[in-house]
């Protein structure tokens, strides 16, 4: 039960963003003109490149990051390693390395590489380029694709918690929520606000939803490149208890990609729910998060 202040506030708003996100949900699901114009536009342009190249970019991303982030470890291990929030400072430190490497990778390095990609035979043209969403339609997309997926989420949650518990696996929470939790240094905290909420959002997005989502679109159709950028991200998060939560999550936010066609949706989607979990760790309040 809450009892200072500023838990009693969020309490409030998390019960009004879960009854928001319910009402927006039972109106998809009961109003098929609705749920057709979501799920029936596709913004999505086709990315009919091979998997050899796929593969390949995919390889530099990861490469790029995790040398930038091995020579961040090597210079700057030794003064991380003396500081009182040493694995804050770390998680900090270590994953804007890694994220810049690989932003720049995707930034720099990628766009020579597309001149020799090689597309599929019979692929199917890129249709005329549609105009960009507005800003006020990206955040209204965004903010309903949260609301959405809030109230969706928690029992697969706790379900997916009780059967790890019937399985006898682990179903503690991921190792990054218990750094922000036993992190005290508000510039630290506000370093690790800004790769979950920024920095992560923006990599994982291009990754798994531009990237990884997209391709398998092109080759196997929606419900198999849903699943399979789903999984993969969840499993990228390396913990039990969130996976099949943050797989459900990727699910969604892949939808709203392909709703819009604008990769800007889910990565603010992406980006408010991971600030919403970590005020929920901040401020003490009890509550599930994947």
């Amino acid at each position: 039960m809450p009892t200072e202040p500023a838990q009693l506030a969020l309490a409030i708003s998390e019960i009004c963003l879960l009854l928001s996100g319910a009402g927006l949900g039972l109106w998809l699901v009961f109003n098929p003109g609705a749920r057709a114009r979501w799920l029936g536009t596709n913004r999505l342009p086709p990315a009919p490149i091979s998997l050899a190249d796929f593969a390949l970019s995919a390889v530099l991303i990861f490469l790029t990051g995790f040398a930038v982030q091995a020579v961040a470890q090597h210079w700057l291990g030794p003064v991380i390693a003396r500081s009182a929030d040493q694995p804050g400072l770390a998680l900090f430190a270590y994953s804007v390395a890694n994220y810049t490497g690989a932003l720049l990778a995707w930034r720099l390095i990628l766009p020579s590489l597309r001149r020799s990609w090689h597309f599929e035979p019979g692929a199917t043209p890129a249709p005329a380029v549609l105009p960009p969403l507005p800003w006020s339609r990206i955040l209204r997309h965004a903010a309903g694709t949260l609301l959405v997926a809030l109230p969706t989420l928690i029992p697969v949650s706790l379900g997916w918690t009780a059967f790890l518990e019937t399985m006898g696996l682990p179903h503690t929470p991921q190792d990054v929520l218990a750094i922000f939790r036993n992190t005290h240094s508000p510039f630290v905290i506000a370093g690790m606000l800004l790769v979950a909420c920024v920095l992560a959002p923006v990599y994982e997005e291009l990754l798994f939803r531009a990237g990884l989502y997209r391709f398998c679109r092109q080759r196997l159709g929606r419900g198999w490149a849903l699943v399979i950028s789903g999984v993969c991200f969840g499993a990228l998060h390396g913990n039990w208890a969130g996976f099949l939560p943050l797989a459900m999550l990727g699910m969604g936010l892949a939808l709203a990609y392909e709703a819009t066609g604008s990769i800007r949706v889910p990565i603010i989607a992406h980006g408010l729910f991971n600030l919403n979990t970590v005020l929920i760790l901040l401020s003490g309040l009890p509550g599930t998060v994947p």
